[in-house]
């Protein structure tokens, strides 16, 4: 099984090469690590600040929904898929690395958008 995935189904989350990285033997500061190289560098070049890219986010599930999501529950609710599927492997006595890099990434983006939005209001009302 390939332990680095070349694509990945959410473009807010990419992926970061650690060099002679054992997943059995990553530590939580390890995978916090991982998590925020992730969303400081490759995933900020690739799709900008938190907040301009879950206002589109947001935009789509409105258009789509007809319900307009905080920039929190957008957030939480991606933190929700990973959980899920976390929840999956877990049932099945496994620990999903990507699944969790991305939980962590999803929370820690979280808080990036406190720092820029005043919270529970929607992009809109910026």
């Amino acid at each position: 099984m390939d332990r680095h995935r070349t694509q990945w189904p959410c473009p807010c989350i990419q992926p970061i090469q650690i060099r002679n990285r054992q997943r059995e033997q990553m530590t939580g500061e390890n995978i916090l690590l991982e998590a925020h190289a992730t969303i400081t560098g490759p995933r900020n070049a690739s799709y900008g600040p938190v907040t301009e890219d879950y206002a589109k986010v947001i935009d789509i599930f409105a258009g789509l929904t007809g319900i307009r999501l905080s920039m929190s529950d957008a957030l939480l609710f991606m933190v929700s898929v990973k959980m899920a599927r976390l929840r999956t492997n877990l049932e099945k006595n496994r620990l999903h690395h990507d699944s969790l890099l991305d939980a962590l990434g999803y929370l820690a983006l979280l808080n990036q958008a406190y720092e820029e939005l005043p919270f529970p209001q929607t992009v809109a009302n910026k």
